[in-house]
């Protein structure tokens, strides 16, 4: 689930954007300033995020609750920025709110996600065997959205007959699977 929604703002935002929003250029450069300002955020927030979790201290311990609230906030800031109405500047705006929620949501739950392996077992081969299968998952839930957006968002079979309504719906889904699919490894 995870990598279904970074499959579809990595590798379908831009064209959401493009064949919805009906930008002018100079709202497309600020969309590209946003990424990259965006980008560099990331790299200045990852060590930040990374120090916080090492010293939650929690009765769920200090992996689960990040991996519980970055998933959450993902999943809203995601269906937000797909399913709005919103054109033009004020689009911009939201989008630009949108991209850094986006970005420290996902890495509370990525840094989360990641550094629990290591406190999962002191068993070398237990913890490549969870690793392994954490690999595994990612890549399918990557090539299953790589598969499943743009059948179902763009041509003849696009959901409701357009991009827009497509892309809320497509978005709706893959964020309602994401926290169900996270429940194994909450739970697990």
């Amino acid at each position: 689930g995870r990598d279904m929604v970074y499959c579809l703002v990595t590798n379908f935002l831009l064209t959401y954007i493009l064949f919805t929003k009906g930008l002018t250029p100079a709202q497309l450069g600020a969309v590209t300033a946003i990424m990259v300002a965006a980008r560099v955020f990331d790299a200045l927030n990852d060590p930040v995020m990374g120090n916080i979790i090492e010293n939650t201290r929690s009765r769920w311990g200090k992996f689960k609750p990040w991996l519980v609230a970055g998933i959450l906030l993902t999943s809203v800031v995601v269906v937000m920025v797909f399913s709005t109405k919103l054109k033009g500047w004020d689009f911009i705006i939201l989008f630009g709110i949108f991209y850094f929620c986006f970005s420290i949501a996902y890495t509370m739950h990525d840094i989360s996600y990641w550094g629990i392996v290591p406190a999962l077992s002191s068993d070398a081969g237990a913890r490549d065997a969870f690793t392994s299968r954490a690999t595994l998952f990612a890549g399918a839930g990557g090539t299953v959205a790589s598969i499943i957006i743009p059948m179902f968002t763009t041509g003849a079979t696009a959901i409701g007959g357009n991009a827009s309504t497509a892309y809320t719906v497509v978005s709706l889904g893959i964020c309602i699977l994401m926290p169900a699919f996270f429940l194994f490894t909450i739970i697990g």
